[in-house]
């Protein structure tokens, strides 16, 4: 796979190393001469003198063959731009840009880039994930945060605990996936009983988390 990386510093050096370690071509743009010398004889890669938000200097490295362009500079304008562009003006199918701002990310997704990571938001994801609340804990997040993936322990004195899922009005646009009971997966229908000691995986909005939790655990 062709990928063209714009910003040679710690991270696009790392992500340049760890991407040719699974064998794709690689070609990064950097705006500072001395990194570029030195990533070019540390990696053997192609590397360009040049900004990545100018439409010459991304001609100039074949960018328009890219199948993916990845921008990691420090500067979250920088990022927006050159992605815009390579979508725009070269056709690149797929963009991802690092963000290092978090509140930037809905606007960058947006304004057409791809995916947009802020290792921000991804270290606070991470302990969100690992942090139970009463019962029920965030096992994964999907869709950009807008879908959860759930855990919710349901105790004995659970509102629900004795009742069969066709009895509980869970929220409209909550799906549970799986009730695990002991060494038993149940793949739960609307007779299922829910009972005390089981855990409950459900996929719900963010915004319907907080229903669940009164349903379930109260």
């Amino acid at each position: 796979m062709n990928i063209v990386i714009a910003g040679g510093g710690k991270i696009g050096y790392y992500l340049t190393k760890t991407l040719l370690s699974y064998k794709h071509n690689v070609s990064l743009i950097e705006r500072k001469k001395e990194i570029c010398e030195k990533i070019a004889n540390e990696l053997n890669i192609p590397v360009f003198n040049g900004d990545g938000t100018k439409i010459d200097d991304l001609a100039e490295i074949g960018i328009e063959h890219a199948h993916i362009f990845i921008a990691v500079t420090g500067r979250d304008e920088d990022n927006l731009i050159a992605s815009q562009l390579a979508k725009k003006n070269f056709g690149v199918k797929r963009t991802i840009a690092r963000v290092n701002n978090p509140k930037n990310i809905k606007v960058f997704e947006t304004l057409g880039v791809d995916m947009a990571v802020s290792s921000t938001s991804i270290i606070a994801d991470l302990i969100e994930q690992e942090v139970d609340y009463s019962g029920m804990k965030t096992l994964m997040k999907m869709k950009g945060g807008k879908l959860a993936l759930t855990e919710i322990y349901v105790s004995d004195s659970s509102p629900v605990c004795g009742k069969t899922l066709k009895d509980i009005n869970i929220p409209r646009e909550c799906i549970l996936v799986s009730v695990i009971r002991g060494e038993k997966v149940i793949i739960p229908n609307g007779f299922t009983v829910i009972n005390g000691g089981d855990y409950v995986i459900a996929v719900s909005s963010q915004d319907d988390q907080q229903e669940l939790r009164n349903y379930f655990i109260g």
